[in-house]
């Protein structure tokens, strides 16, 4: 819906125009809805005046469907105004218009609103009155892309103005952007185009602000921001068809071959330019020689372009070539835009021409009588093909010889035969050498012969072998003598014939081999130079002062003109001259023939007899010259025989009156410029110029001479009546170093107007070349003994194909070297010949080589030849290498992967170094010697040669594969080379070191763990059935090769059982259990203990099969096949997780489980693989018994003792373990039948004893089968013993034991506890599911211990709950271990993060044996049992309730009383045995004796009352934790035990009264009554025993006497006499008896040892009941000399009283008093004493120390005490040893320490005396 607002204005006078502004509406002519009103968002006035009147309309529209009222309100200003405030009524879809009139008074800005009112909500409409201004209106933003450097990019914009005044603008802005026009003045509401120029300078993102000023002033600004790419142009240019790349430094140019070209054709080929930028780079072409050169024979039409982004430009080159045979190269230069790059691109071609040859040399005709012909044919041969024109240079109309065809064109691989007709006249021999010229090539020439007799003239024959003789008499001077003067010289003897017949002077035979032969004339300089237009070298026999007979103009024809011409005879001999004429032709000779005397001439007159006007005439005479003796055969010798010398001379003349224009003449000519290429003085170069008659008439032309002699035309004059005319231009510069051009002027028919000009250009050239860096080469620093190359270019200034040899002097030839040594350069190459330096000495070299250079046409010539001097400066210096790191460690790598290792070498010396890497490999390991005689090298190095620049570094990729486990270390050297790859010396310079470690993936297991129905099993034994230590040591060995073919997991296998590639194959017993027990669950900790992370998984057999097509899987399935299947199916077997990765030092706990669903045994092979590793074969074992069935497990049918000795006086005790894995008790019974044969195999010595071999196993309990292994000798016995189980199976169970004999192992053998056969870990690894107490320690080994010794042991327990409490009890698993094992405290409870000491005391008794103990910790949570016995109390309360609300039947009574008997039984349970084992209980049998539904079922029946009401369920009470620990040992005899280990005697105390004291314990406990170990209290009567307890402690601490009497104490001796009593009467004679010995030496026990027992329950040492009665110890008192007392006394009193009687008392006193002390401490009962307080002293220590309560490691404090008043001592006494204080414990030196102890008289007091006793 629109909205329409109409505007009109008024102005308060009368002169106003009435139009302020045209109605144009309103600015904003959007609209907008509220609450369902349409209306415009504003309403804006402009082009006002002051005092004017303006009016708009404001449309309201309702624009719902219902009926809306509005209310507004006037404008707040009085500037505006409307109609009177309303009430609008606007039906649905109705307008109304509203009037706003504004009035302004002056110049300003004025706004204002009108606000509406609706029902719904309220909404304004603003209105304003805006005043003209300046306001301009350009784009936000103008992005230029991307240009390239030095380019520009133009875009244009539109700058509008807006406003409705003439507005002013003025751009500001910064290189590189330019706006134009940069300023001017806009018109109101016009627009002008404003152009962008970008031209970057370099590759750089340029981003400005152009600043638009604008205004009257300039003072409004508007901003346009501008943004450019600057990029760099990359160009590269190829030939077609190749790729184009960077050109390396001795290449800088594209080479652009045009092959082979004929002359005269044009070859164009395209010059390919690669723009690789992004950006459109302009570039220009540059033919540097295109306006120098007069040779020019490469053209490029096209100077400049632009290449498009990303694209390729063809630009076409031209090949021209002008000189046959003639190779050209030039260089294009391609400049991209700011000539930042340059490429240089070679032109190089090569000009053919005509390849055409005679067929044969000479044409004889033989014997021709006079009136008779001779017909021949020659060949013309163009083996080429490029077409030729060739001409025969012979006049037949006047010669012997008449030639069917003169001259034509021969087309290319042609042959073309010419019948030549031999018609002599005269009786004479004929011989006539015609030239064959043909265009472009050298001139070919056909020698003519025939022999013409008459009736009375006969001339010797001439044959072509006279021909060939000839000329070998012309070179050696004999053709100039007549054959009659030969012959008579030749008989004569003066001259003899050589082996060709030829002659030879005698003299001259000697010496003609050593000369040089005479070199061939080229063939074009024998046609040229005749000695009338060249001279000739040869000896010119006849001559004649012409060969050019011009006539000119005939004007009168009745008129015979003539000419003279002169012939002279230059030879010694009589000369006839015979002219093959007729009187009767247009020119004619007379006389024909005669005769000229030697040395002579004789003039002959030629006569022109033209027969017409207005005609030309040419002819050529022929005449013949020959010796006068050769006219008759028989005046000559074949070896003398002289051919005739043929003499020519052309005619021209005619007869065109002067009023008669001669012939037009039709020709053209094959080029207007004749390039001649370039020469040295006085040589002379050749070109062919053809005449073509496109007409029928004959043409007359003539050349005139050039007057400078440099340019020569033959013939110079002649007349054309064929089709082609051949003209040879000689050109010979007569000066050096000239540019030659000459205009010749061709006349035609005699006439001016049909001239010709034809320009010759030439130059006269020396042999010239242009040396780099002004002959001047530096080569860099170089090491002695190696070499560097450095490119030098040198280039053919001249237009002369020129050969150049570089020479040195010889000393030099060792340190410098060119390469090419010599060859060519063509005019305007540029060649880069490679210098090599190789210095000697550390010092500067300043060589100075020079190269030859000459033309290659005066090859040899020294006069011609040119030297360029080339100085080179170099410097010989010494240099090493060295690595960045001298040491390298890759640490450990995956055999069979692969490791690179960047080794960065560099050369700090100002030398390039030619280099070569050596690797030495050293191997450390357990077949080392093996691997290096088979492995190769196992680090590669990527450059092991190479050039390492002065002052710079280079990476070397080294790549290391190890294949085996070894430790391979390499030693990485170099040897400096030579260019030729030559070591300077034999010497390896060492460079580094890289080690590495070539290593496997490896696992170990480091603990187990085992709950559920495994939970009975201790760590040893689930150690043992899933063979650990036999599982660590594959880990830890290496794979064979078949394991390392499939280095992960992969499906391999197309069979139902997979085929592994692994020996290693163990088992994963998982024990036995009744049918639905709980899981066997198995958590094993594995570690990766290597260095690399390792990637394991374990596979059952699907895993490792490939999925196969229904159609592929053929046979059925076999019942292993449906057992495993039946597993798999139902996840009897499961681990989690399947696979994983590990990194050197983590761990993961892996869970075997393995659920007892079905009886009977399951195995599942299961492949453990370790990625590029072990693979081992895993085969699960788990047993599920019935309920009823009688079951023990054994894990395996063999059994290995412990090596034991021969010759040993005592054997120890083994155990053979049997579990029992059912659910009933199990009765076993050994048959010892076979150790009766092996008795008797052994003398009926015991080698087998079996000291318990029946008994019975509680459920899920193991027995204990003593055995005794006691062999005779050193070998190995075996035993096969049947294991019968009473109702159950029988096991054959082999036995095998190993003696030794211990004088030939030695120390390999030594005797052990066992211990290191099993390497179960000490620690637990793995935490267990609900585990809140934990051990230090699970595993404690006592070792080796010698009888009636005592081992102590400290553990650790750690309550790591931060809000449970716990409570602990130990139990041992045997009643016959408690004999032997002791824990102290038995029971206790740990508080949250509570810790407590445990000590674990081992006591050696009875007979050597074997041990290897598992005491069970049972942990209860007492927190949760608190709670359990709330809720039982609960319940309790409830079952109450129930009871007295709902009728109680019998059956309910009977069912409550089952359930309480039960409960009873649980409890009563655990201390139905002797009190004295009361803390050392068996574990209760793994045994369900319901299954889960039946008890579940029975709970909820019993829930239920008879009504069916449910009742609470009886809580149940939180399940027990148990903790295993094991204990280690083996027992010896004192003397073996002294004998076997004689360093460790110090250690163990030896206690000979422990037989005694365990015989007293087990009588004492059969009289023992039983008592109750525990007493239940009331929490008010333990809180009465507290308080009492508290109050009268309180009290004592207050009370002052107690305090005195505590001090007191320490002065009161106390009585030996009360720590003893009663002893027996042995004890005191032994006691006697006994010798005085050292106290810390052990002590010899008694011979016979007394009935051992155990040791009471409480495990505390008991003190002595017996005392020692002083009186008979006083008795029998002794001195230590054995010396009675009262002798003593009276030998002293016979000796003379000097003491009284008193004095004697006293003595005898003192003297009782020290016996008695001495005869105590040599009681076994104070040793035993002395050791327990050691014992419990040192334990407190501890205990105390993990509590916190002291610091043992806290460093000692000294505290300066003050000094005190010091008694006058006498000089007989020791000086008072001062006191220290450690810490706050007072220690005096050891003296007093003993002076106190004697005071004191104390065996046991508090704990300082303890500490006392620990310091002594």
């Amino acid at each position: 819906m629109s909205v329409a607002v109409t505007s009109r204005h008024h102005h308060s006078g009368s002169n106003h125009s009435g139009s302020a502004l045209p109605r144009d509406g309103y600015r904003n002519k959007s609209k907008v809805k509220h609450y369902g009103i349409e209306v415009v968002k504003g309403v804006t006035w402009k082009g006002w005046e002051p005092g004017g009147e303006y009016t708009k309309n404001v449309i309201l529209k309702n624009v719902q469907v219902k009926t809306q009222k509005l209310k507004y309100s006037s404008p707040s200003t009085r500037f505006f105004s409307t109609l009177y405030p309303e009430p609008i009524v606007l039906s649905a879809g109705t307008s109304f218009s509203l009037p706003i009139t504004f009035r302004p008074l002056e110049k300003n800005l004025y706004v204002d609103k009108i606000e509406f009112q609706t029902n719904d909500g309220v909404f304004d409409v603003p209105i304003q009155a805006v005043l003209p201004q300046h306001d301009l209106s350009l784009p936000k933003h103008l992005d230029f892309g991307m240009c390239a450097s030095m380019h520009n990019i133009q875009r244009t914009f539109e700058l509008s103005n807006t406003s409705e005044l003439a507005t002013r603008f003025a751009w500001l802005t910064s290189s590189p952007f330019v706006l134009e026009p940069s300023e001017g003045t806009l018109a109101p509401k016009s627009r002008c185009t404003i152009l962008a120029t970008f031209k970057p300078t370099s590759a750089l993102v340029y981003e400005t602000v152009a600043e638009c000023r604008y205004g009257d002033d300039l003072s409004h600004k508007k901003t346009l921001p501008l943004e450019g790419i600057g990029k760099y142009p990359h160009l590269l240019v190829s030939s077609p068809g190749k790729i184009p790349k960077a050109m390396d430094n001795l290449n800088m140019e594209s080479v652009i071959a045009f092959g082979d070209v004929p002359i005269g054709a044009t070859v164009e080929k395209s010059l390919q330019v690669h723009n690789l930028s992004p950006v459109d780079v302009p570039f220009t072409v540059e033919h540097p020689t295109s306006s120098t050169c007069i040779d020019t024979v490469f053209y490029c039409s096209q100077a400049s372009g632009i290449a498009s982004p990303q694209s390729q430009l063809q630009i076409p080159v031209r090949f021209q070539p002008q000189n046959v045979n003639e190779e050209s190269v030039d260089y294009l230069h391609i400049h991209a835009i700011g000539k930042v790059s340059k490429t240089v691109v070679k032109l190089v071609g090569k000009c053919t021409g005509p390849q055409v040859s005679l067929g044969s040399k000479v044409l004889s005709y033989g014997l021709i009588n006079t009136g008779q012909s001779g017909t021949g044919t020659i060949d013309i041969i163009n083996q080429s093909g490029v077409e030729a024109v060739f001409q025969f240079m012979i006049d037949s109309t006047e010669s012997a010889f008449k030639f069917g065809v003169h001259c034509g064109k021969i087309a290319g691989n042609t042959t073309q035969t010419i019948i030549v007709v031999f018609k002599p006249t005269h009786p004479i021999n004929y011989y006539r050498r015609v030239t064959c010229v043909v265009q472009n090539q050298d001139p070919l020439f056909l020698d003519l012969i025939g022999t013409c007799h008459t009736e009375l003239v006969k001339p010797a024959v001439l044959q072509p072998q006279h021909l060939s003789r000839y000329r070998i008499h012309q070179a050696r001077g004999f053709s100039v003598f007549p054959p009659e003067q030969l012959n008579e010289i030749l008989k004569e003897g003066k001259l003899q014939l050589d082996d060709n017949g030829c002659l030879i002077h005698q003299q001259a035979e000697s010496v003609e081999t050593y000369l040089n032969p005479e070199a061939l004339e080229p063939p074009m300089a024998e046609y040229f130079n005749d000695g009338y237009y060249g001279s000739t070298n040869k000896c010119l026999h006849v001559g004649m002062d012409t060969i050019q007979v011009d006539f000119g103009q005939c004007l009168n024809l009745s008129h015979i003109e003539s000419k003279t011409l002169n012939v002279t005879n230059h030879t010694k001999g009589k000369m006839t001259v015979t002219w093959m004429t007729d009187d009767t032709n247009v020119f004619c000779v007379t006389p024909v023939s005669c005769d000229i005397p030697p040395l002579k001439m004789t003039s002959f007159r030629v006569a022109f007899k033209p027969g017409a006007p207005n005609q030309f005439f040419a002819a050529e005479l022929e005449g013949y010259a020959f010796y006068k003796s050769m006219r008759d055969y028989r005046l000559v010798q074949d070896e003398t025989f002289c051919p005739p010398w043929c003499l020519t001379v052309s005619a021209i003349g005619h007869t065109f009156q002067p009023n008669n224009q001669t012939f037009l003449p039709k020709l053209s000519l094959d080029t207007n410029k004749v390039v001649f290429p370039a020469v040295d003085s006085g040589d002379s170069i050749y070109k062919t110029i053809l005449i073509t008659n496109d007409g029928s008439t004959p043409i007359q032309y003539a050349v005139p001479e050039d007057p400078t002699g440099t340019f020569q035309v033959k013939p110079s004059k002649g007349l054309l009546t064929d089709k082609y005319q051949l003209l040879v231009i000689k050109n010979t510069p007569q000066q050096e170093n000239v540019k030659l051009r000459h205009q010749l002027q061709c006349c035609f028919n005699d006439d001016s107007k049909h001239n010709r000009t034809i320009e010759l250009l030439g130059s006269s050239e020396q042999p010239n070349v242009l040396l780099d860096s002004e002959g001047v080469l530096f080569f860099k620093p170089t090491c002695i003994g190696t070499a560097s190359q450095h490119s030098y270019k040198i280039r053919n200034i001249s237009r002369l194909p020129l050969k150049f040899t570089w020479k040195c002097r010889q000393e030099d030839r060792s340190l410098v070297q060119v390469e090419p040594e010599t060859g060519t350069i063509l005019p305007n190459e540029i060649q880069a010949h490679v210098w090599t330096f190789t210095p000697r000495e550390d010092r500067k070299y300043v060589l100075k080589p020079y190269a030859h250079v000459e033309d290659i046409r005066h090859e040899g010539d020294i006069k011609r030849r040119k030297q360029f001097n080339l100085r080179v400066v170099g410097e010989g210096s010494t240099g090493e290498i060295k690595a960045e790191d001298s040491s390298i460690d890759l640490s450990d790598i995956v055999v069979g992967t692969a490791v690179s290792q960047d080794l960065v070498i560099f050369n700090n010396s100002n030398c390039s170094l030619h280099y070569q890497l050596l690797v030495d490999q050293e191997l450390h390991g357990s077949y080392a010697d093996q691997a290096s005689q088979q492995d190769g090298l196992a680090l590669e190095l990527d450059d092991c040669k190479g050039i390492l620049p002065a002052r710079s570094r280079r990476i070397i990729h080294a790549t290391f594969r190890p294949v085996r486990r070894l430790s391979y270390t390499f030693h990485i050297c170099y040897q400096l080379m030579s260019p030729t790859d030559c070591p300077l010396s034999q010497d390896k310079q060492k460079l580094c070191t890289v080690s590495a470690v070539g290593v496997y993936p490896n696992l170990k297991v480091t603990d187990a763990r085992c709950y559920g129905s495994a939970s009975g099993i201790s760590k040893a034994r689930l150690w043992s059935l899933f063979s650990l230590d036999s599982l660590n040591t594959c880990l830890e060995s290496d794979p064979s090769p078949e394991e390392l073919t499939y280095t992960t997991v992969t499906c391999r296998s197309t069979t139902r059982k997979p085929t592994v590639n692994t020996r290693a194959i163990m088992d994963f017993n998982f024990s036995s259990a009744p049918q639905d027990s709980q899981p066997c669950i198995v958590h094993l900790m594995l570690e990766n203990t290597g260095t690399v992370p390792t990637e394991w998984s374990f596979s059952f057999p699907t895993d490792l099969q490939l999925e196969l097509e229904y159609w592929a899987e053929t046979g059925d399935y076999d019942a292993d096949e449906l057992h495993e299947m039946r597993i798999m199916d139902n996840k009897l077997f499961c681990v989690e997780p399947r696979c994983g990765k590990l990194g050197p030092g983590q761990c993961q706990t892996i869970t075997f489980a393995y659920k007892h669903s079905f009886p009977g045994t399951d195995r599942l092979p299961v492949l453990f693989k370790l990625t590029r590793g072990r693979e081992i074969l895993l085969n699960f074992v788990g047993v599920t018994v019935d309920l009823d069935s009688k079951y023990v497990h054994f894990p395996s049918n063999k059994h290995m003792f412990a090596p034991v000795p021969v010759g040993v006086a005592s054997h120890p005790k083994q155990v053979y373990e049997l579990y029992n894995g059912g659910a009933v008790p199990v009765m076993y019974q050994l048959d010892l039948t076979a150790l009766d044969y092996v008795l008797q195999e052994n003398f009926n010595h015991k080698i087998f004893e079996c000291l318990n071999p029946n008994g019975e196993i509680a459920p899920g309990r193991t027995a204990n089968i003593e055995w005794v292994f006691s062999p005779l000798e050193a070998k190995t016995y075996m035993v096969d013993v049947p294991i019968h189980i009473i109702g159950g199976d029988t096991a054959l169970i082999t036995f095998t034991g190993v003696g030794y004999d211990k004088r030939i192992m030695g120390e390999t053998m030594p005797l052990t506890d066992g211990t290191e056969i099993s390497n179960v870990p000490a620690t637990q690894s793995i935490p267990m599911p609900g585990q809140l107490l934990y051990l230090s320690q699970e595993r404690v080994a006592f070792s080796n211990v010698p009888l009636f010794c005592q081992a102590h042991r400290m553990i650790e327990m750690v309550n790591r709950s931060a809000s449970h409490s716990l409570s602990f009890e130990w139990y041992v698993t045997s009643e016959a271990d408690s004999k032997v094992i002791d824990i102290q405290p038995v029971t206790g409870a740990l508080q949250p993060s509570q810790n407590c000491t445990c000590k674990v005391t081992f006591t050696a008794i009875g007979e050597p044996s074997f041990y290897d103990l598992d005491i069970v910790c049972e942990v209860t949570d007492e927190t949760e049992m608190a709670k359990f016995h709330q809720k039982l109390e609960s319940w309790k309360k409830e079952k109450e309730r129930q009871k007295y609300e709902f009728t109680i039947t019998d059956k309910d009574m009977i069912k409550e009383t089952k359930s309480s008997s039960k409960l009873c039984r649980t409890l009563s349970s655990k201390r139905s045995d002797s009190p004295d084992f009361q803390h050392y209980q068996t574990l209760p049998p793994i045994r369900k004796v319901q299954s889960s539904k039946e008890l579940d079922e029975a709970e909820r029946l019993q829930g239920l009352t008879a009504s069916g009401t449910p009742i609470w369920d009886k809580p149940a009470p939180p399940d027990k934790f148990l903790l295993h620990l094991g204990a280690t040992a083996r027992t010896h005899t004192i003397a073996e035990f002294q004998s076997n280990f004689p360093n460790e005697v110090q250690n163990f105390f030896i206690d000979r009264t422990m037989s005694e004291r365990f015989n007293l314990s087990s009588q004492e406990v059969e009289r023992m009554p039983e008592v109750t170990t525990s007493l239940q209290a009331t929490e008010e009567e333990r809180e009465l025993v507290c308080g009492v307890s508290a109050n009268i402690i309180r009290a004592l601490l207050d009370d002052h006497d107690f305090h005195e009497a505590l001090k007191d104490i320490s002065d009161e001796p106390i009585p030996y006499f009360m720590q003893f009593g009663d002893r027996p009467q042995t004890l005191g004679h032994q006691s006697t008896e006994a010798p005085l010995t050292d106290p810390h030496k052990p002590l010899t026990p008694p011979d016979v040892f007394l009935p051992s027992d155990s040791r009471p329950s409480s495990g505390k040492s008991e003190p002595l009941a017996e005392t020692v009665d002083i009186k008979t110890i006083e008795a029998t008192a002794v001195t230590p000399n054995g010396m009675d007392l009262i002798a003593v006394r009276s030998q002293t009193q016979s000796s003379g009283a000097l003491h009284t009687e008193a004095d004697y008392q006293q003595s005898l006193r003192e003297e009782q008093k020290r016996m008695e002390q001495q005869t105590l401490k040599r009681l076994p009962e104070f040793a035993t004493l002395l050791e327990s307080v050691l014992e419990n002293s040192l334990f407190n220590i501890i205990t105390e120390a993990s509590h916190g309560e002291i610091n043992l490691t806290a460093r000692p404090r000294l505290i300066a005490l003050p000094p005190s008043s010091t008694p006058q001592v006498g000089p007989d006494q020791h000086a008072a040893v001062p006191s220290v204080r450690i810490g706050s414990t007072k220690r005096t030196s050891s003296a007093s320490q003993s002076t106190q102890c004697e005071s004191e008289k104390s065996l046991v007091g508090d704990r300082a005396c303890s500490l006392s006793a620990v310091s002594r």
